[in-house]
C-alpha cells in the first residue's frame, strides 16, 4: 500500500496492511471492543486513530471505520454486521 497516494485519503477507512483481528470465541468481549470503536467514531473521538490504526485492522478500529461510514446505528444491526465480519474472517482464514 502506498500511503502517500491520494486514494489513501478517500479509502483509508477500507484499506489496511495487517489484519490483527483474533477469531472470537462465543464468550469473549470482542463485540464490546468493536462497539466501543463504533461509538468513538460516532462521538468524533479521533485521538487514538492515527495512521498506525488505519494500517492495522483490529476489532476496535473495524468498529470505528464502520461507525464513520454508518454513523449512529442500533445495536442489533451492529451485532449483525459484527457477526458477518466474524464469518468473513473465518472464511478468509479457512476455518
Amino acid at each position: 500500500m502506498d500511503w502517500s497516494d491520494p486514494a489513501y485519503e478517500i479509502n483509508k477507512g477500507l484499506l489496511f496492511d495487517d489484519d490483527e483481528r483474533v477469531d472470537p470465541t462465543p464468550d469473549d468481549q470482542r463485540f464490546d471492543v468493536f462497539r466501543r470503536g463504533w461509538g468513538e467514531a460516532v462521538d468524533g473521538d479521533k485521538a487514538d486513530f492515527g495512521e498506525r490504526a488505519f494500517r492495522t485492522l483490529s476489532w476496535r478500529n473495524l468498529g470505528y471505520r464502520l461507525g464513520l461510514l454508518f454513523d449512529e446505528t442500533p445495536e442489533p444491526l451492529q451485532r449483525e454486521l459484527y457477526a458477518w465480519c466474524v464469518k468473513q474472517l473465518r472464511e478468509q482464514r479457512g476455518r
